[in-house]
């Protein structure tokens, strides 16, 4: 298998770390509620909540033990000492994930351990023995974040209303399986468990994989198999989730949170084609023409432009010869073309308009998340004198898989969280020092 080699990492690994200089404690700081009630936080969406990072959820450095939930949990311990915040906590090393290694004077990206296929690094990592039975489904965790679930699939009916797929989605899902989501003959939504949560405040960031997974796959509409390897007609894994069932379902998620008296902050979904994962592999750092397949299921071939994105997954495709000729282009699921692009972006736009809408509707407050990142983007951010970037690596915000971010930049976004929270409820929340937390890890 051939790995990512990234020029970046080509620094010096000694500036790196200088520069995530230490800051002193705090001044005192008095911690208050406001009109908020912390006593019972619970966190609702997916990877992002979850913690998930480098492409797994692992938690041997405390990564997982430091999800952005988890961090905002411990400032509001501190203005509520009644808090007590349980999350579904990996054992062990978790599931496989990518990690960083030196090899002949070069430190390169080793993907984790793929059972599909033969040529896996030798240093790629497995999933862990105990990653097959974690969590406890008895248990009541206040962080239900759970890695690939989209919001459309948290709520029953609508377009997918298969009761397989909605399992596939939930209890079939390895990173949900902490939750019990019953059986074909009597399902449990995720939306019933958000109704038994009892929650006095949320955090709710749903929504991102109803664009992220169709983005991934190169604006693909990846079918889902059955047991014998076969399409099911009319159900998908990476679709873009329909705006009005979007809608219908979110307001199903704010409704029962009101129901229940509890107050809580939304947050928009940013603007996935700028994160790292379709901003690494460009042509400029390539140096060459670059052919691609544009959209699904053509026959038009052509030659990449500035306006297409190339996946990170690219390297490995480009590094194999692939997309260097005519007769031989990159498939469409490795590209992002300007189309596409378009596509993508309207849907995250009228998803992030029916997002505030609602939110605004129920007196919730709003984390803008999109022009958050929008700002990381155009101007970095500084946190405690030290710069960060969406830049793969380099940036010190995103991890290994060039989508999530590392513990750093879980803490960024957990202080923007808090941020929200304390300018609509009133509340005393101290931030985190950023540069407290981990970023990745090197070799």
């Amino acid at each position: 298998m051939k790995s990512l080699k990234t020029p970046v990492l080509k620094l010096s690994i000694l500036a790196l770390v200088v520069s995530s200089c230490q800051k002193t404690e705090f001044d005192e700081f008095e911690f208050s509620q406001g009109s908020a009630d912390f006593s019972n936080y619970v966190a609702v969406g997916n990877s992002l909540t979850q913690g998930y990072q480098d492409g797994g959820l692992h938690n041997e450095r405390g990564q997982q033990d430091n999800s952005y939930p988890a961090i905002i949990a411990g400032q509001m311990k501190q203005a509520n000492p009644s808090l007590n915040f349980i999350q579904p906590t990996i054992i062990g090393q978790g599931a496989a994930y990518i990690h960083l290694a030196y090899r002949n004077g070069e430190i390169k990206v080793i993907k984790a351990y793929n059972e599909d296929i033969t040529d896996n690094d030798p240093e790629a990592i497995r999933n862990d023995a105990a990653w097959e039975n974690w969590g406890d489904k008895t248990k009541k965790y206040n962080n239900l974040g759970v890695s690939g679930i989209k919001l459309v699939n948290c709520v029953s009916g609508g377009r997918n209303t298969d009761l397989n797929f909605n399992l596939l989605q939930n209890s079939l899902n390895p990173y949900g399986r902490f939750l019990d989501f019953g059986t074909d003959a009597a399902p449990i939504s995720y939306l019933d468990h958000v109704k038994a949560s009892k929650a006095t405040f949320f955090t709710n960031w749903l929504g991102n994989n109803d664009v992220l997974g169709w983005s991934t796959a190169g604006g693909d509409d990846e079918p889902v198999m059955n047991e014998n390897g076969i399409s099911v007609p009319g159900l998908f894994l990476s679709q873009l989730s329909d705006l009005d069932e979007f809608r219908f379902k979110y307001d199903s998620i704010l409704a029962a949170f009101k129901n229940m008296g509890a107050k809580g902050v939304c947050a928009t979904l940013p603007d996935v084609t700028s994160i790292p994962y379709f901003n690494t592999v460009t042509l400029e750092a390539l140096g060459k023409d670059i052919w691609i397949k544009e959209g699904a299921d053509t026959t038009i071939v052509r030659k990449a432009t500035a306006r297409d994105l190339l996946l990170l997954t690219a390297s490995d495709q480009l590094a194999e010869g692939k997309g260097l000729t005519q007769s031989n282009p990159l498939r469409h699921t490795f590209v992002l073309d300007e189309n596409e692009i378009t596509i993508v972006r309207n849907r995250t736009n009228e998803i992030n308009d029916a997002i505030r809408t609602l939110t605004n509707s129920y007196g919730f407050a709003l984390a803008d998340m999109n022009q958050f990142m929008k700002t990381l983007t155009n101007t970095g951010l500084t946190y405690d004198g030290v710069e960060f970037t969406p830049k793969f690596i380099e940036g010190g915000v995103f991890s290994l898989d060039g989508v999530h971010p590392n513990g750093r930049g879980y803490a960024i976004i957990a202080n923007e969280f808090i941020r929200v929270i304390n300018n609509h409820y009133g509340s005393k929340l101290q931030q985190v020092i950023v540069s407290n937390y981990r970023g990745i890890t090197f070799p």
